[in-house]
């Protein structure tokens, strides 16, 4: 397509594409923000290399003049985009991409990339952290996911939805992330007994001992490691934990939490993993289970029951020139040109509905407001509390302005933000709508652009 554009004389057309995704991940109603900064730092510093242009070569698909325009490539983009750890929602504009249409282009796939997978496991691992209590998780998803990137990235952005470490060494590497793990079974049954693997276990790491208790039995393993924990306390340190990765975890957990009580050991704590979600964790607490840490793996790492976070790319505009994709599936329409989007508050301070309105308009009007996938939907925005501006200003004609931020100042956006979503759109079960609308003035742009497409086709 780039080459294509310049082969016909449009790829320096100003051009302004969306970012954003059509349907919430695991059922629910809300995503977590994350993974724009770094597609926003890689844009920045994007170039072929003479190695990348000569394989191209090799293809037959591509004219001279591409080539040459790939060899000077210049980074002339600028983004506006929401904050990273923001809440956010189907159908809303995440980031609005402007610049010569080829570079446009160029980004696409990388762009959602980058955002996609980012945002789908951060938003899983916060539906567990808010599910547990916001109880400390650890992400122990590395040897499921979809090879070692997938992995780094998952642990990364776990980060932000509300773990606290992760089994991945190199993820705690590059990104600062508290690393953490316990032994396998592997190391238990190395030993002559279940007994013996615990002293040795507690002998070389006794600041940081956590036992795997269910290789063979867990009640017995559960009275092993208090003998264990006994054994630590005369030498001056302290058992951290016991952990239980099969049967019944809520009464296996309810059992443990008795023996170490009954031994003097309450500030050990009990750690559950076995293919834990949000929804066994739901169960677990349900029934009465005394988990104080969740050790999650696959669920998380590959965010199992959903995979796919639904992110597209549209062209909303063009040399000035408002566009709309007009679909027979009324969810596929576009939102055409340049917009910012809206968040109002209600006087308790929570979040009650993001409005998209035109960028040109600076600012948001009362009135009548729609649901973009049904206009028979609509209802009046009066005197908000609070009215805030979510898009900012990243880069500027290739220039990096504000400050992208890692994962650590996204955990603590998203740790402020989810505050202000009313539980009810994170329940589990049925959890309800949050409305994203359109303005009047993009009402009446969408009905206009449909109405002459329309008639040019007659």
């Amino acid at each position: 397509m780039a080459n294509g554009y310049l082969k016909k004389g449009i790829a320096h057309d100003k051009a302004v594409f969306d970012l954003y995704f059509r349907k919430a991940p695991f059922n629910g109603v809300y995503a977590i923000c994350y993974g724009l900064s770094k597609a926003i730092r890689d844009i920045h510093d994007m170039k072929f290399s003479e190695g990348s242009i000569k394989y191209l070569q090799t293809q037959g698909l591509f004219s001279d003049e591409f080539f040459e325009y790939l060899s000077h490539f210049k980074p002339e983009l600028s983004i506006q985009s929401i904050e990273e750890g923001r809440v956010i929602f189907p159908n809303e504009t995440i980031a609005q991409i402007e610049g010569p249409l080829i570079q446009c282009q160029l980004i696409e796939t990388y762009l959602l990339n980058c955002f996609n997978f980012p945002t789908l496991c951060a938003t899983k691992a916060n539906r567990m952290w808010l599910t547990s209590g916001k109880q400390p998780i650890l992400e122990f998803g590395l040897r499921r996911s979809q090879g070692p990137n997938g992995g780094i990235t998952a642990s990364e952005a776990a980060m932000v939805g509300g773990c606290v470490g992760t089994s991945n060494v190199l993820a705690g590497k590059l990104f600062d992330i508290q690393i953490s793990g316990t032994q396998a079974h592997s190391w238990i049954m190395a030993f002559n007994s279940e007994l013996e693997a615990f002293r040795a276990y507690a002998e070389i790491y006794p600041k940081n001992c956590i036992l795997l208790i269910d290789t063979y039995d867990t009640i017995e393993g559960c009275k092993n490691a208090v003998i264990v924990g006994k054994e630590l306390e005369d030498k001056g340190e302290k058992l951290v934990g016991v952990r239980i990765d099969s049967g019944d975890l809520a009464y296996f957990s309810q059992e443990v939490r008795k023996i170490l009580d009954k031994a003097g050991l309450g500030y050990v704590k009990v750690v559950a993993s076995n293919d834990v979600d949000e929804y066994i964790i739901a169960e677990i607490q349900r029934n009465k289970g005394t988990v104080d840490m969740w050790g999650i793996g696959t669920k998380l790492a590959t965010c199992y029951d959903d995979p796919a976070l639904g992110g597209v790319y549209k062209l909303v505009e063009i040399n000035d020139e408002p566009k709309i994709k007009i679909s027979s599936n009324v969810d596929k329409m576009t939102i055409p040109s340049k917009k910012q989007v809206y968040r109002i508050y209600n006087g308790d301070g929570f979040m009650t509905g993001d409005i998209i309105e035109l960028r040109e308009k600076e600012g948001l009007e009362e009135g009548y407001v729609y649901d973009p996938t049904n206009p028979m939907r609509f209802y009046k925005v009066k005197s908000p509390a609070k009215v805030e501006p979510l898009l900012h200003l990243r880069m500027k004609e290739g220039k990096i302005v504000s400050e992208l931020k890692d994962w650590r100042k996204a955990r603590e956006t998203m740790e402020k933000d989810i505050n202000y979503l009313a539980d009810a759109s994170k329940r589990l079960l049925n959890p309800q709508n949050y409305r994203v609308s359109i303005s009047q003035s993009i009402h009446d742009l969408r009905t206009q652009l449909i109405e002459t497409y329309m008639h040019k086709e007659k």
